[in-house]
């Protein structure tokens, strides 16, 4: 590149520079308009006050004076700002004008005035512009909202609480509040606003509505659940939250046939896991004489509730107590013949299996019943072993034998197209 080239290079570029340095400057000397709200907020409180202006900036000898309009939010009618319209307002002016008895809105000087313990009704558009301008200016426009805050209600429907799996109408409302932004629906930190239907204010008119309504099934997993409607309105979040309650049928969440105890171990535990709300009840009791095990001595049984509806019920065995207590015998009935040809039942004593009453709970194994109102709702017969490679194959049966059983239906199948595929094309 030749030396004279780069330079009218380097003073290409400077150009460029120069004029994006000096053009704001130009640009600033232009007139525009501005509207001002005093304090610059969006959302207004109630109570505070606010000062409007309308201004000209960079006016010259082709401009006129400003001019500020209060712009009504239901029709659209524009009204000029004049010192008469604050202090003698007709009858057709704006009714927060005719209500200014009080002297809330004062006149401060031409295109400003200044609205003291904002009210609801204050809310409204104001435009600014230049009608007699020659040169056509751009109009400014802002809109004056003064917050009503209304906290949103959950309702439930047909009933409370709710049933499991029944159809329920699940309504969020919030009445008589502006403005309206947004919302959102939470239940368990999860959003579910596209499950139901909304309907949400469309125009800027107050005081505002907002519902939101779904149709749902509710499950035992909903029990305890939080339920969180939030409506977002002017600058504050309101909140609604309910917690739900789920009447559902108790049920056994897990409870292994086969529980591994080792007797050498002290304060070794066996356990079931239930569900119900209202909660149900379990007892443990002895397989053999199917007498319920009680809390005693030697003997603790812990009911754990876990939240949304859940329990865990778990035997923990003192085995220093148990050990030094005798082991008992059971009654067992037996049916003999008299001289008299007569059947008779008889009651006699048997030995139970066991050197101490630990080893004689342990090999007699145990029963767990899940009753609600005395009704039984569910029954599971434990086995105690000691090795626990036991429980762990009777976990891999019962999880993977569905798993084997596809598996082998899938090979087998495979195999067939594959002899299929060789005989058709060779």
């Amino acid at each position: 590149m030749l030396p004279n080239d780069r330079s009218k290079i380097n003073m290409f570029f400077i150009s460029i520079i120069f004029l994006t340095i000096i053009n704001p400057s130009i640009q600033s000397g232009q007139p525009s308009l501005k509207l001002t709200f005093v304090p610059d907020e969006t959302y207004f409180t109630n109570g505070h006050h606010v000062d409007i202006l309308c201004e000209l900036l960079n006016p010259n000898e082709h401009t006129e004076s400003p001019q500020l309009w209060h712009v009504d939010l239901k029709t659209g009618k524009h009204t000029p700002i004049s010192r008469f319209l604050v202090n003698s307002p007709t009858n057709e002016a704006p009714d927060i004008f005719k209500r200014n008895s009080n002297k809330r809105i004062e006149f401060l000087k031409k295109n400003h005035i200044r609205i003291k313990n904002l009210l609801l009704e204050d809310s409204s558009r104001y435009a600014c512009n230049c009608p007699d301008c020659e040169q056509q200016l751009e109009e400014q426009n802002k809109l004056l909202q003064i917050m009503k805050l209304v906290e949103p209600i959950w309702y439930i429907e047909p009933g409370w609480p709710m049933q499991e799996n029944a159809k329920t109408t699940i309504r969020c409302i919030a009445n008589d509040f502006y403005p309206y932004v947004n919302y959102k629906i939470i239940q368990n930190h999860h959003e579910i606003n596209q499950l139901g239907k909304s309907v949400t204010p469309t125009t800027d008119l107050f005081p505002q509505k907002f519902s939101w309504e779904a149709t749902v099934m509710p499950t035992a997993d909903w029990h305890n659940q939080t339920l969180r409607c939030t409506v977002t309105q002017g600058n504050t979040e309101q909140h609604a939250t309910k917690v739900l309650d789920v009447l559902f049928t108790p049920r056994f969440l897990k409870c292994e046939e086969k529980q591994y105890v080792n007797s050498t171990k002290e304060n070794a535990t066996i356990e079931c896991s239930y569900s119900g709300n209202p909660a149900p009840t379990l007892t443990w009791f002895r397989q053999i004489d199917e007498k319920p095990i009680k809390p005693e001595t030697g003997i603790t049984i812990e009911t754990k509730d876990e939240h949304h509806g859940k329990y865990k019920s778990i035997v923990i065995f003192d085995r220093e107590k148990l050990i030094s207590m005798p082991s008992t015998t059971t009654l067992t009935t037996t049916t003999i013949k008299s001289s008299n040809g007569k059947s008779d039942l008889i009651n006699k004593p048997k030995a139970i299996a066991g050197d101490n009453y630990y080893q004689q709970l342990l090999n007699d194994g145990f029963i767990v019943k899940l009753t609600y109102n005395n009704e039984e709702k569910g029954f599971h017969k434990i086995t105690i072993v000691s090795d626990i490679n036991e429980v762990r194959s009777t976990k891999l049966d019962n999880s993977s034998i569905k798993t084997i059983q596809n598996l082998s239906t899938s090979i087998i199948l495979l195999s067939f197209l594959t002899v299929l595929y060789m005989i058709q094309y060779h």
